[in-house]
Parts: C-alpha cells; sequence; structure tokens
C-alpha cells in the first residue's frame, strides 16, 4: 500500500475526525471510502451522460428516416432484433467449442 502526505485544512480534519469517531473508524478509511464514493458519483454521471447522449441519436435516427416517409419504422424493434441476433450468434459460438 502506497503512503501519501496530504495537506488540508483544519476545519476539514475537524469534520474528518468528527465522522471517523461517529463511525468509529480510522481517518484514512473515511478518507479512502470518501473518494471511492466520489469516483462512484464520477462514473454515474458519466454513464447518465453516456446514455443521454445514446438517447439523442436515436431520436436524430428516428426524425431522420421519419423524414424519409417512413412511417411505420420501429426503433424499440430493430433494437431487439439486433439484441436477438447477437445473443443467438454468441451461443453458436459458445456452444460449438
Amino acid at each position: 500500500m502506497s503512503k501519501i502526505l496530504l495537506s488540508i485544512p483544519d476545519e476539514m480534519l475537524e469534520k474528518i475526525d468528527k465522522y471517523k469517531d461517529i463511525k468509529k473508524i480510522k481517518r484514512n478509511k473515511l478518507i479512502i471510502e470518501a473518494i471511492e464514493n466520489y469516483f462512484n458519483s464520477l462514473w454515474e454521471e458519466e454513464y447518465f451522460e453516456r446514455k443521454k447522449k445514446a438517447f439523442e441519436s436515436i431520436k436524430k435516427t428516428r426524425d431522420y428516416i421519419m423524414s424519409l416517409g417512413i412511417k411505420d419504422w420501429d426503433p424499440v424493434g430493430e433494437i431487439r432484433k439486433f439484441r436477438d441476433s447477437a445473443e443467438s450468434e454468441t451461443l453458436k459460438r459458445l456452444t460449438s467449442r
């Protein structure tokens, strides 16, 4: 395990000590948990941003297809077909080993 030297304001150290006493854990464990929670929140932000962009892309594709005069196109159905065919292909590869 690596060690680091960290300078933090006295007020922050007081907060750390307060919560470490409440949770009955050491300072370093509290700090590590805080950092892990921070990275988890970053991951969630990135995940939801990617999901939002994918949704916007699907809407643009749908609008484009609709502008071509194709009125009965089902994007969800297309995704299901793609997913099912990919799943079927994967199962074939796994069982042929």
